[in-house]
């Protein structure tokens, strides 16, 4: 047994030596990436918002005034949440162009390359060094999962007596590296539910085996990697029958927009993909409230005829699916079931996990300097005396 805890405090040590330095940064920009939804809309408010008119402009007429300022964008994705004083948002391979959806002005241009929240989580995704970088972010999540496991074990007390002196951190000591180690083992205890949930999630994200065991343990099946859709020339569709026009007009964004509103009410977001070129689909993805398992309906459209190529609907989720749809949440902390709660947990528990390495570091450097730190854990004291240490 003994053998074996040198082994994994071996293992934990070289592993955080090893990971510290992305640890850190991935630990602050986690923090930063908790409450970006708070940051976006109190620094950037006028970005998503407008003054209310009559009616909103059609998206087709939206579409070919931005055409008009910016001829040679392409446009990724329309954004806009359902309520009245939303503006539209229009992604690009550059920038995100704020619309009025009344007037079809600009009323905001931003770079995504000098956006703040965007180049942290660039940071926090791929360290801001493209294909190297999310490569060395995926094989970190693994270690990181790694050094939870090993760091409980190297915790655990021996008698459940000690328990209680295991999870406090004595700030009256005078001794730094008490102080320390108590800083490393508590706050990494206290934590470590939240960060194994990150690790998890994380790990789903970049492994696909981490997929194939989700889906083994909900009896489900992982779906194929989504190849782009491409228009082979079929009839005419529900959607294109729905039409109020002529018959004859081309299938617009507002007839694909109108279809999946009216035939799936209640979103609160809705994002839109025009056609990209002649073979590609519309797609209109709309976000309905939830709690845990995000509710959300993508529809993809023929733009010749308005025939309902694909449908993905929160109804038909599978076990699988419902644990994909949740994974961002946890992983991010905006679980909406447990409201700003979750947020200020999660926040908390990102900037120990960044402290973790440092006061890792520490204790190993003061181990080569061949000054040990006392544990209180399993310590003795003894009548008339001072309390004796076990050294660790």
């Amino acid at each position: 047994m003994k053998k074996l805890k040198k082994l994994i405090r071996t293992l934990h040590l070289w592993l955080g030596l090893t990971s510290g330095v992305v640890v850190v940064i991935v630990g602050l920009t986690g923090a930063a990436l908790v409450f970006e939804e708070e940051g976006r809309e109190l620094a950037q408010h006028h970005y998503y918002y407008v003054n209310p008119g009559a009616d909103r402009l059609p998206l087709q007429q939206m579409v070919d005034t931005f055409k008009s300022h910016y001829p040679k964008e392409k446009i990724l994705s329309i954004r806009f949440k359902e309520s009245r004083d939303a503006a539209m948002v229009v992604f690009t391979r550059g920038r995100l162009i704020s619309m009025d959806p009344y007037t079809a002005s600009i009323t905001g241009v931003r770079n995504t390359n000098a956006d703040f929240f965007t180049v942290v989580q660039k940071i926090h995704t791929q360290l801001y060094l493209g294909e190297i970088g999310k490569q060395i972010i995926r094989w970190n999540v693994l270690i990181f999962f790694i050094m939870c496991i090993s760091g409980l074990i190297l915790w655990w007390p021996k008698q459940r007596r000690f328990f209680r002196q295991a999870i406090r951190i004595n700030f009256k000591t005078k001794n730094r590296k008490r102080l320390n180690w108590d800083l490393h083992s508590v706050l990494g205890f206290y934590a470590l539910l939240v960060l194994l949930i990150i690790s998890l999630t994380g790990l789903f994200w970049v492994f696909d085996s981490a997929k194939s065991f989700v889906a083994l343990v909900t009896g489900g099946k992982v779906p194929p990697k989504e190849e782009k859709m491409r228009i082979r020339g079929d009839g005419d569709g529900q959607a294109g029958k729905d039409r109020h026009a002529a018959g004859d007009h081309p299938f617009t964004l507002d007839d694909a927009y109108h279809y999946a509103s009216t035939n799936y009410p209640g979103a609160k977001e809705t994002f839109v993909t025009p056609a990209a070129d002649g073979t590609a689909p519309i797609r209109i993805l709309m976000r309905y409230p939830y709690t845990i398992v995000r509710r959300q309906n993508t529809l993809y459209f023929n733009p010749n005829n308005g025939r309902v190529m694909k449908a993905d609907l929160y109804t038909a989720y599978t076990g699988y699916d419902k644990v994909s749809r949740s994974n961002y949440d946890f992983h991010t902390g905006k679980i909406r079931a447990l409201g700003l709660g979750s947020k200020i947990i999660y926040f908390l528990a990102a900037l120990m996990a960044a402290s973790l390495p440092i006061t890792g570091f520490m204790i190993w450097l003061g181990k080569r300097r061949r000054r040990p730190i006392p544990s209180r854990i399993g310590r003795t004291p003894s009548a008339g005396s001072e309390e004796k240490w076990r050294i660790a």
